[in-house]
């Protein structure tokens, strides 16, 4: 494997600026040959019937922050092939989650909303849906299995103010209710579903210049720190077991108990900035900033497969997402 460079940000300023820089942007063109649809989606919009649903196939899907656009990868095993590239309404993505029939999130910062696809034999379809997030700058999502509840992680309000999270229950496009902590500005990054539907937000605090996460009990209320003093945070994903893991973009990735006694899992990365797992749990995807796809076997640490992406250092990935496999 080729030696990364490391590019270590400070999340809570420079992560700020890329997205104010990158926002309302044009994309970079449509390689498909696809009539771009309007600059801001809304399920009306759209104007087109759900596909049919269809066994989702073996993909890989990542999120381009610089070249406004999302990718989308074949999968056999552990190698992926580069498919396609999807550039109509997207704008400033960064994190983006699977659920296990396939349907496919994508925090879509720029245009204050969530785009939805739906996964099929031949690749995503859509968007089919979108989750609207007015007045946000969305960065991360993560949904529960029955897609019943969804949670987004706002990095901060368009204007400037504090991060928060969005809660959407029973499939509505519109947010049920929106979740903050504390008293300061901070900037949203990662969220996490455990399996007993409690939410983990993680943020960075320009004031302190240190990253943290909290857990908000069944998605709601005020929030509970669960881990703090992390230099800069990234994305955060919980395992089959409940164990929680996320992402220092100066170090590497760390595992928890639970949510205590965490520690350095996996490093060698370039700019680590979001996780997800296979939906069997076979291994950790990881987005590296520098350009990279990596596969890391939860037992042990260790990359097992990496590939640089089809953006290269340029376009490279930001958030990342494995669809189910048939």
């Amino acid at each position: 494997m080729a030696t990364r460079t490391q590019t270590y940000s400070i999340p809570s300023l420079l992560f700020v600026a890329m997205l104010a820089g990158c926002a309302g942007g044009a994309s970079n063109g449509n390689p498909q040959g696809v009539s771009a649809l309007p600059a801001a989606l809304t399920n009306a919009s759209l104007g087109v019937a759900r596909p049919a649903r269809s066994l989702p196939s073996m993909w890989i899907y990542t999120a381009q922050l610089y070249g406004e656009d999302v990718k989308v990868y074949q999968r056999n095993g552990l190698s992926l092939t580069y498919y396609e590239t999807l550039t109509p309404g997207v704008s400033s993505p960064y994190g983006t989650v699977t659920a296990p029939d396939g349907r496919w999130y994508v925090a879509n910062g720029g245009h204050s909303n969530v785009l939805v696809y739906q996964t099929t034999k031949h690749g995503p379809q859509g968007p089919v849906e979108v989750l609207d997030d007015y007045g946000q700058m969305p960065v991360n999502v993560d949904v529960t299995p029955s897609r019943r509840l969804v949670a987004v992680s706002n990095a901060h309000t368009m204007t400037g103010g504090a991060g928060s999270v969005s809660i959407y229950l029973n499939r509505d496009a519109e947010p049920a209710r929106v979740l903050t902590y504390g008293a300061h500005a901070l900037v949203g990054a990662g969220i996490a579903l455990d399996h007993h539907g409690n939410c983990y937000w993680s943020f960075n605090d320009p004031t302190s210049i240190a990253g943290s996460i909290v857990e908000f009990a069944g998605c709601d209320g005020t929030g509970k720190l669960v881990v703090s003093a992390i230099a800069g945070v990234g994305g955060v994903a919980f395992d089959q077991h409940d164990d929680l893991y996320y992402v220092d973009q100066t170090s590497g990735i760390y595992k928890c108990e639970k949510t205590s006694n965490c520690a350095l899992f996996a490093n060698g990365f370039g700019a680590p900035e979001n996780i997800n797992f296979d939906h069997n749990h076979g291994h950790l995807w990881v987005a590296d900033a520098t350009g990279y796809i990596d596969a890391v076997s939860p037992k042990t640490g260790a990359i097992e497969y990496s590939i640089e992406g089809a953006g290269g250092p340029s376009d490279p990935p930001f958030g990342i997402a494995p669809a189910p496999g048939t």
